[in-house]
């Protein structure tokens, strides 16, 4: 007989079906995501950044892999910096994804030549800014949400481009510089 509706599907689209239709890929293992490339973690991120857990180990790994200036283009061209955007919005009383988004978000975005002025200002216009202002906002007690708060704000406001001081103005605009106040005022340490 005729095949089932899904292979149908399968078959027509050139293998990758419908996602209504064609059951997804189970989300990775927190150990699975921690052995994880660029790519791999972005991708990881993208499918599966609605479930918290993922969400953390994601940007957690991310994060780590980005404090290496070779990995921060390459994840900005996998689609990082929008995963892991999307992942601090679904995700915003979730101390620990705010914590390992915005330090990821910050990590990607360092760099002064045209490279890393392109992710930031991406991020910027991804909303990155209001993101690490809505993390400090909702984690005002979590010393280490307040860090990577004030770590990703002040990465995506660098730079010496045009746009840096309209980044400022926002940043400003947003109530960024009395939350990074207050911020150092409840985590002296």
């Amino acid at each position: 007989g005729p095949a089932p509706k899904r292979q149908r599907l399968a078959a027509t689209s050139g293998g990758s079906g419908s996602a209504a239709h064609v059951p997804a890929a189970a989300p990775p293992s927190d150990a699975e995501v921690r052995a994880m490339g660029v790519a791999a973690a972005a991708a990881a991120l993208r499918a599966h950044g609605s479930v918290s857990r993922v969400a953390l180990a994601a940007c957690g790994r991310l994060a780590d892999l980005c404090k290496e200036e070779e990995n921060r283009q390459a994840a900005a061209d996998t689609g990082a910096l929008e995963a892991i955007m999307a992942a601090l919005q679904a995700h915003p009383q979730d101390a620990g994804v705010q914590h390992y988004g915005c330090w990821a978000m910050g990590y990607v975005c360092l760099g002064n030549d045209a490279a890393g002025l392109a992710r930031i200002q991406r991020a910027a216009d991804a909303g990155g800014i209001e993101l690490a202002v809505t993390a400090l906002q909702a984690h005002p007690q979590v010393a280490v949400v307040q860090l990577g708060g004030c770590m990703a704000m002040g990465s995506v406001c660098s730079g010496t481009d045009a746009a840096a001081l309209a980044r400022m103005q926002r940043a400003a605009d947003a109530g960024g510089i009395e939350l990074a106040v207050t911020a150092l005022q409840a985590h002296p340490q």
